[in-house]
């Protein structure tokens, strides 16, 4: 058998035998979906984009809610749905703004660099 304690002559307790299952797994089912910014393109890198909240949710297994932000393509007829981590003072139908140049705001996102 494997474990640490089997190389020094002692048990393997049953806890170590036992598969990762039961209570101790995380429950992803239910999940909304992957959490991230948006993608650093040339209106981030040199401008800023604005987005509009549709609307908060609850994800299962997290503590903080979320936010889906709709923003329009700058380059083609679409619109990108971002799913964020919403903060504190956010509400459906606010525009957040994201980019270099977005003012600081609840729920506007910037670079680490010009923050003051």
């Amino acid at each position: 058998s494997s474990g640490i304690n089997a190389e020094y002559g002692g048990r393997v307790i049953r806890g170590q035998r036992k598969e990762p299952g039961s209570i101790f797994k995380a429950h992803v089912k239910k999940r909304k979906g992957q959490v991230k910014l948006r993608d650093l393109d040339y209106a981030e890198r040199h401008g800023y984009i604005k987005g509009v909240v549709k609307d908060i949710i609850h994800d299962p297994g997290r503590g903080a809610p979320l936010a889906k932000v709709y923003f329009r393509d700058p380059y083609k007829y679409r619109i990108n749905k971002e799913l964020i981590c919403a903060v504190e003072g956010m509400y459906t139908g606010q525009f957040v703004y994201c980019g270099k140049k977005a003012t600081l705001g609840i729920g506007n996102c910037q670079p680490n660099g010009p923050l003051p």
